[in-house]
This record gives C-alpha cells, structure tokens and sequence, in this order.
C-alpha cells in the first residue's frame, strides 16, 4: 500500500521510522504476511522565521540575562513531568519548531537561573534538550491541549507569573487568555510563520536534510539506513489509484486543498487519512473527503486508519 506523508524530509522522525517496513494489520499480501507499507514524504509546508525577527531576538537576549542556568539536569526516570519548583519567570514551548527558531536566532539554550520552562510534551522537550537547555521542563501529566497545560500552571503557580510564550503564526489564543485570566503575565512573540514548501533558505526554521531536500528523490531520517522517496504535487497527479496521503496537519489540508486538488485525473482517486480530528475538521472545511482519521497521531494510528481501510472495501 503506497501512503504518502505530508511531511519534509527534515521533519522525520518516530512517525515515518515505525512506518517504513510495517505491515498493515488485518491484511494479506502477497507473501501471506499482512500487506506492506510503502511509506513515502510529499511535502507541503513548511517553516519560516517572521520577516520582521526583532522581536523573537529581543527575547533571545532577554533569555541571555545573567545569571545562567547552567547546571545539568538529572533524569528522572520514575516520572518525566516531575514539575521543577514553580517560582520566577517562565518560559513555555508549545512545538519543537519554536525551540528551533529561537536557536536559528541565537539561542544557546541558557536561561537565567530564576526562569523555568513549560513545554507540551516529550518530542519539545527533547528539542530543549537538543538545542542545549539543561533546565528542568515541566510538561502535563496528561492533557496536553491549551487547556490542560493551563490547567496544570495554574495549579503550580496560583498566584500568576510572568511568562514569555513564543509561537507560531497560526497559534490559537486559548493557551495565551487562559493564563491571563489566571492572573499570568503573558508576553507572546511571533517564532514563525508555516508557510508553502519549500521556505528561502535564509529564512528556513528547519535545517536541510542530507542529499535531498527540494528536487531529489531520496530523503534520510533518523532510523539507521532509512531513506523515503518525496514526491512532488505533480507527481500525485499521476498516481495510482488507492494511494493513500496522510494529511500531518490542518496546514497541510489547506495546501493540499490550493496545490493537490484534483481537476480530473490521478489525485481524484486518492484517499486521504487525517492526522487528528482537528485535520479533519479542516478537511471539512476544505471539502476535502475524509477516509479516515488517526485516533493517535503516530505510526499506530495510522496503520490502524489503513486498517479501517481495508476493511470498509
């Protein structure tokens, strides 16, 4: 089964590392084993720094005070959301993206002792990690919407704080007037801006991956020898039919819809997956068909969703 991920060479990871090789569960092929995935990249969006960056390196200065933190953090293996003490000012990262515009900008990774720094979940906490940030990060234990990372700030500090929240250009106000309303200072700051793949060089939040990036035809990802085919919008148009594209985003829908609609031929017979139900809804809105949508946005989900499939015929 060919399935196509709207996602960059730069951006693989777990998903496209458990998808490569797998077998769809359920399945028959031709060996008798469940049928295969033939997992491939089409990129449609990607990142880029705001035209007018003064302001996120303002804040790389402001996150430059003295003193630094600088101890190393120890692992705690029993419980990675352990929350550090809940006092001073805070920094909280909402994508791994926003880590990676602050260090495009000059982030080290170094925070003045008296900040500490909230992230959404494991994947930007290891990006903290990676750009150099030894500082403890607090994550939510469970609901990692704007709702619960709300919910759990407010719990640690209820009197309020200030905070510095970097953030994309389609960033949804329901974090920033949650804390707010709990008394939190909140200064955003625009980190970057999704745009069509691919973005100029000089302004690209993600690095370049090796041999391929734009017009090549082989991209390498993080699992040892793992290499995924890119397809282009053109290429789709002359697809087989029942190829499968997985829309990673609401932004990918939306270019999908202006760069891969169909008028007539090859893409008209593709089946499109959704992500997560916030894709869908876009898709919707797009009227764009959904096949189907993940019940978890990872590997898992989506061969569940080729599963559902294969199934319905």
């Amino acid at each position: 089964m060919r399935v196509l991920l709207t996602r960059q060479p730069a951006q693989t990871s777990r998903l496209e590392a458990g998808l490569a090789g797998a077998r769809v569960p359920g399945t028959v092929g031709r060996d008798g084993a469940g049928e295969p995935v033939d997992v491939a990249l089409l990129p449609l969006t990607d990142f880029a720094l705001p035209d007018d960056d003064a302001p996120l390196r303002a804040l790389v200065r402001e996150l430059a005070g003295q003193p630094r933190s600088t101890e190393p953090v120890q692992e705690q293996a029993s419980e990675p959301s352990a929350a550090p003490r809940a006092t001073g000012r805070w920094l909280i990262v909402t994508s791994p993206n926003t880590v990676r515009a602050l260090a495009r900008v000059g982030w080290d990774g170094l925070l003045p002792a008296d900040v500490r720094v909230a992230a959404t979940g494991p994947g930007t906490a290891r990006a903290l990690r990676e750009a150099g940030c030894a500082a403890p990060v607090w994550t939510p234990h469970r609901d990692r919407s704007a709702r619960g990372i709300a919910a759990g700030l407010r719990e640690l500090v209820p009197g309020g704080a200030r905070a510095w929240l970097p953030q994309s250009d389609r960033a949804r106000p329901a974090l920033t007037d949650a804390l707010r309303g709990a008394g939190w200072a909140v200064q955003t700051v625009l980190a970057y801006r999704t745009v069509a793949y691919p973005a100029r060089e000089s302004r690209r939040v993600l690095a370049a991956a090796a041999g391929n990036e734009v017009d090549g035809t082989v991209a390498t990802g993080p699992k040892a020898g793992m290499t995924l085919p890119t397809w282009s919008p053109g290429e789709l148009a002359a697809a087989e039919a029942g190829t499968v594209v997985v829309l990673t985003s609401s932004s990918a829908a939306e270019q999908f819809a202006e760069r891969c609609r169909p008028r007539g031929g090859g893409a008209a017979e593709a089946l499109l997956i959704a992500i997560g139900d916030p894709t869908a809804e876009t898709m919707r809105a797009l009227a764009l068909p959904v096949a189907a949508v993940c019940a978890t946005p990872d590997a898992a989900g989506v061969l569940e969703a080729l599963a559902g499939l294969r199934r319905q015929g």
